[in-house]
């Protein structure tokens, strides 16, 4: 039904939400290399892999979640490369 996926977007949402502010936190625990707004990035990362985890569970699909789940993991290790490649195109 329509209403449930409104009600998993706004879940999905809410929790990366939660993730970027997590990491505006967890910035200040950064090498002072990373502290440049990637707590953000990083947080909202968690927080992506966390709600789309959460949504293969809540669908009671298990390779869904596992596998997308780390999947978002995976994708994290990019941030440095991405962040290292935008510093020197500037």
């Amino acid at each position: 039904m329509f209403i449930d996926y409104v009600i998993f977007g706004i879940v999905d949402n809410v929790v990366m939400l939660l993730g970027a502010f997590f990491g505006l936190g967890l910035e200040k625990y950064l090498p002072k290399r990373f502290q440049v707004g990637l707590g953000a990035v990083i947080g909202a990362g968690i927080g992506n892999a966390f709600s789309d985890f959460m949504g293969g569970v809540a669908s009671l699909n298990w390779p869904l979640a596992f596998g997308t789940g780390l999947g978002c993991i995976i994708a994290l290790v990019m941030i440095p490369i991405f962040h290292r490649v935008h510093k020197y195109r500037k």
